[in-house]
């Protein structure tokens, strides 16, 4: 029987995969992203070294697809909320870094001095097009920025927006302008990019038409006969985009991030997500970055004699050309996580492959610079994320208090206010009149407004919270700053309504509701239903707490091996839809919502650790 060696090349890249993160959690190498590694593997494996794994249709294909649906994830994880929040909610430490600003200025800075290092190794006579070298400079490898990133466990913190932000603005601008360039060095110049702007329009008109159209009704029918139905529109929306690109001379992963952003703007649910990450990470993109090392043959390039004397220069020239980044990002951030950033960005790889090869098809430049290109960047894609991975400090993991506005001065708002901040939330209570409150010392600020109304709770920084509760004895004020609330960006809003009129205008804002007729219904069943749970939840030396898993140290540990205090207890652990009874051989995943018992001092602990 005839062995197929395509299949043999496929198998061994999936294996190794599979084994990559598993060896580099039981070895502890903390240090090295699953991302290096996996490269490393594939040099290993592939042409600079034991030749097993070899480039074929099958894994060029599934190759294509992984960086595809890498820059597909890349789009979606652009966090434009943050974005566009940034700035409503000045009294919040994270709302004060504007990602888009940050990502806007650094990549300026990056394409001036890349620019400034081009001329001069123009002047020098190193090379022969200014210009084009100045674009291949500036790039940085978004494909390896994002994992790093994620596994870091800061995508969605302001840092991490503002990496990723800055690899997007140098990765897809300097791919535009690339295109460009090369579409004017052609013949069919003008009408190439004539083209590219068509394509532009063409993606906010989908943008436009899927913002309109809204099909929730439809979809939700759909969904109960094909529960992937959400999965199949993704990937028609990405190979749609994909193809258009491609049609007008564009990078095939353009028509991939643009897809992405289209699925982030229209606010996917955060289970979906995860299912698109898990398909991803699980499976193409790991694939991806082992044939990005089994594909470098660094054996035949270092036989160069030339490109060996360029290589460091070039290598130079990709490090300088981010070194404002650092006093940028400074301005934000402490020292250490701006150094960290910059040498994370100098990471570039797939880009500067692609933009060599077709300079070398306009003759802007020879073998022997493509080869130093190449060389440098595959230096810049191994060592600095390494470096990112030890420097960046822990505490970048570590999870603020989550901050709750209670908005109304009643028995009710300040015995919720005691009970959260004893169990560790950031608390604060609004309200118009505080004459009735006995004089005594509290734990948390009571904050007193002219009127309860959006202007002075603005004034005051009620909305610079993670959640809201407004719990005024008037609807109509409860609903009016609900939706205020809803506009500043605040995450969780919660508010009391008695009236069934107005509780139907709020239901399709994403706003909860509570009521006294619904709170006493639902305490009476619990009451009969489960009288011992009721007790579990209102016992004064033990309560019941939602954590949330974002510790990336604990990803596929098992439950035996986390440390427990006092009589804390996992009782559930719910993952997307599902709700799993935990065991000690239980492995907990990233993400996880974990239901804890326990008296309130060692829960907060055992929070803290997890997150």
């Amino acid at each position: 029987m005839e062995v197929d060696h395509s299949l043999i090349s496929v198998m061994i890249v999936v294996i190794v995969a599979f084994l990559v993160p598993i060896l580099l959690h039981r070895l502890k190498w903390n240090a090295i992203p699953a991302v290096v590694a996996e490269i490393m593997v594939g040099l290993i494996l592939g042409k600079s070294g034991l030749g097993w794994v070899v480039e074929d249709t099958w894994l060029e294909m599934l190759s294509t697809l992984g960086i595809i649906f890498l820059m597909f994830l890349s789009g979606l994880e652009i966090d434009f909320n943050m974005i566009l929040n940034t700035g409503k909610t000045s009294g919040k430490k994270e709302n004060r870094e504007n990602p888009l600003m940050i990502g806007l200025i650094s990549f300026i800075s990056i394409l001036l001095l890349s620019f400034v290092i081009s001329w001069i190794l123009y002047v020098a006579g190193f090379i022969k097009d200014p210009y084009f070298i100045t674009l291949i400079i500036s790039t940085i490898s978004l494909s390896v920025t994002l994992p790093v990133v994620k596994d870091k466990g800061i995508n969605k913190k302001p840092l991490g927006q503002s990496i990723l932000v800055t690899a997007v603005f140098a990765d897809f601008i300097t791919m535009i302008l690339l295109a460009v360039y090369a579409a004017l060095k052609s013949e069919k110049g003008f009408f190439s990019v004539l083209l590219l702007l068509l394509f532009f329009v063409i993606f906010f008109a989908v943008y436009r038409i899927i913002q309109a159209l809204k099909p929730i009704r439809l979809t939700e029918s759909i969904s109960k006969e094909t529960i992937s139905i959400g999965t199949r529109g993704v990937f028609a929306l990405i190979l749609f985009f994909v193809a258009l690109s491609e049609t007008v001379g564009a990078e095939n992963i353009l028509g991939a991030f643009l897809a992405g952003v289209i699925v982030s703007l229209l606010g996917p649910r955060e289970e979906f997500v995860s299912q698109l990450n898990a398909f991803g990470f699980g499976f193409l993109i790991p694939i991806f970055f082992v044939m990005v090392g089994a594909k470098l043959d660094l054996v035949s390039l270092m036989q160069d004699a030339r490109a060996l004397i360029m290589f460091p220069l070039i290598l130079l020239a990709f490090i300088l050309s981010k070194g404002l980044l650092v006093l940028i990002f400074r301005k934000w951030f402490s020292w250490r996580e701006s150094i960290s950033s910059g040498i994370l960005l100098t990471s570039t790889i797939s880009l500067v492959i692609a933009a060599a090869a077709v300079g070398m098809d306009l003759g802007i430049i020879n073998n022997t610079m493509n080869t130093a290109l190449i060389l440098a960047a595959s230096i810049t894609v191994i060592i600095p994320p390494i470096i990112f991975q030890q420097l960046l400090p822990d505490a970048v993991d570590e999870v603020e208090r989550p901050s709750v506005s209670l908005v109304g001065i009643n028995a009710a708002t300040l015995t919720l206010a005691q009970d959260l901040h004893r169990d560790g939330y950031e608390v604060k209570v609004y309200g118009a009149d505080k004459s009735n409150l006995e004089e005594k010392q509290r734990p948390f600020p009571i904050i007193q407004l002219p009127v309860v109304e959006e202007e002075y709770l603005q004034k005051e920084n009620g909305f610079s919270c993670d959640i809201m509760v407004l719990f005024t004895p008037h609807d109509e004020r409860n609903v009016e700053l609900a939706k205020a609330a809803k506009k500043q960006g605040v995450e969780r809003i919660i508010a009391r309504v008695e009236s069934k009129e107005l509780q139907q205008s709020l239901n399709n804002l994403g706003i909860q509701l509570i009521s006294t007729f619904f709170a006493n219904q639902t305490l009476t069943k619990i009451l009969i239903e489960h009288p011992t749970l009721f007790k579990l939840v209102n016992h004064d030396n033990g309560n019941l707490m939602e954590v949330k898993l974002l510790n990336h140290r604990y990803h596929l540990a098992r439950v035996r091996d986390l440390t427990f205090w006092g009589d804390t207890l996992i009782i559930r652990i719910l993952r997307g839809n599902e709700a799993i009874l935990p065991h000690g051989d239980t492995v907990l995943e990233v993400g996880d919502r974990l239901i804890i018992s326990g008296s309130p001092d060692h829960i907060h602990r055992l929070r803290e650790m997890l997150q």
